[in-house]
């Protein structure tokens, strides 16, 4: 093999090996194309450890070991703490009832499931299900968390957060329970609260009901709902915004 000198032989061979490499390990292909880059451009994430955010979007029935419940638990405390400092410090008149309430609606399975479905990429998810159920979107959200305060620490994942998680939750009336509010604040302002169905309306399989609630044999307000329920819901949040 005249012309062929022992430095090309050398530099063949090292390539052929590096195209093995990449053939036969998906992790160099996936790294190649730049894996996990969406959470730099959709979140401006400067990821130093990719392995951290890889664990968080492995699912336990990919990898019985090495998945994102550790990560979800850590998460979940960390974003407890960060809400609760955003709420103490965002709403200085309110008691600690009210800021239970509301981190209760922010840090809720409903609210993260919600948000983690809409931001987060299915195409990451490494699992070997037939579906993946909300609850899988909530608890990624929540390793994210965990994962972004070991790697960046505390400060980028309460930014992370605030942009993410706190502003894309939504105010949910029917998550407040202005009937109890109501009745709390008859019993200690010593005033009588009554509900009184006075109308309905429509077909048996579409019915509203009008309801009107009093205070001390007093009309304050009243309001339809699709159930008595409801409308009992309705006028007692009318009610609550006059009296507090």
């Amino acid at each position: 093999m005249e012309g062929i000198t022992p430095q090309y032989l050398l530099k063949n061979t090292q390539n052929n090996f590096y195209k093995k490499t990449h053939k036969n390990h998906p992790f160099f292909k996936k790294k190649q194309r730049g894996d996990f880059c969406f959470l730099k451009k959709e979140f401006s994430i400067k990821i130093k450890n990719t392995r951290l955010y890889k664990t968080a979007f492995t699912h336990s029935s990919k990898n019985r070991l090495d998945n994102y419940e550790r990560l979800e638990f850590l998460g979940d405390s960390i974003l407890n703490s960060i809400i609760s400092e955003h709420l103490f410090l965002n709403y200085t008149q309110k008691d600690e009832g009210y800021l239970s309430k509301k981190r209760s609606v922010i840090v809720g399975r409903k609210n993260l499931n919600k948000i983690g479905k809409e931001i987060l990429p299915k195409e990451h998810i490494e699992h070997k299900l037939q579906t993946i159920t909300p609850n899988i979107y909530g608890n990624i959200l929540e390793a994210i968390i965990g994962a972004l305060y070991l790697d960046l620490g505390y400060n980028n994942t309460k930014e992370f957060t605030a942009t993410h998680i706190i502003k894309n939750t939504k105010s949910d009336k029917s998550e407040i329970d202005y009937k109890s509010k109501i009745l709390e604040w008859s019993q200690k302002n010593n005033k009588q609260v009554k509900f009184v169905n006075i109308n309905q309306k429509g077909p048996d399989h579409k019915k509203e009901y009008q309801v009107q609630l009093i205070i001390n044999k007093k009309n304050i307000s009243e309001a339809w709902g699709k159930t008595i329920k409801s409308a009992e819901q309705k006028s007692s949040e009318i009610a609550y915004k006059i009296v507090s």
